[in-house]
């Protein structure tokens, strides 16, 4: 099968020099044409600070602070509510360390 895809002179010039990939999706025009819509990606605030934990992700910037853990139930050797309170403690810890450094740093 043969399909004909349209892309945008901006995408298409990014692929062409950087040899990247592009994540995104096809909207079909009819069955053998469609349009390609890069997916947006969105990019942390200025002055954001994040850290990786072992499941997850911690961010703080101006606005919010951000916890995410992802614990897979089929990790051998992992108890997910300990991985949840260990890496809940490490982000606590980051947080107040952040919060710290901003009231040191303006005089709070």
């Amino acid at each position: 099968m043969e399909l004909k895809i349209q892309l945008s002179d901006e995408l298409y010039q990014r692929l062409v020099s950087t040899g990247s990939r592009v994540q995104g999706t096809i909207g079909l025009v009819n069955p053998k044409e469609g349009n390609f819509n890069e997916h947006n990606k969105s990019r942390p605030a200025p002055g954001t600070r994040y850290i990786r934990l072992r499941h997850g992700k911690v961010s703080v910037s101006d606005e919010y602070v951000r916890l995410t853990l992802r614990v897979g139930l089929g990790e051998t050797g992992i108890v997910p509510s300990e991985a949840i309170t260990d890496e809940s403690r490490q982000a606590s810890d980051f947080v107040d360390e952040v919060f710290d450094r901003f009231n040191t740093s303006y005089g709070y």
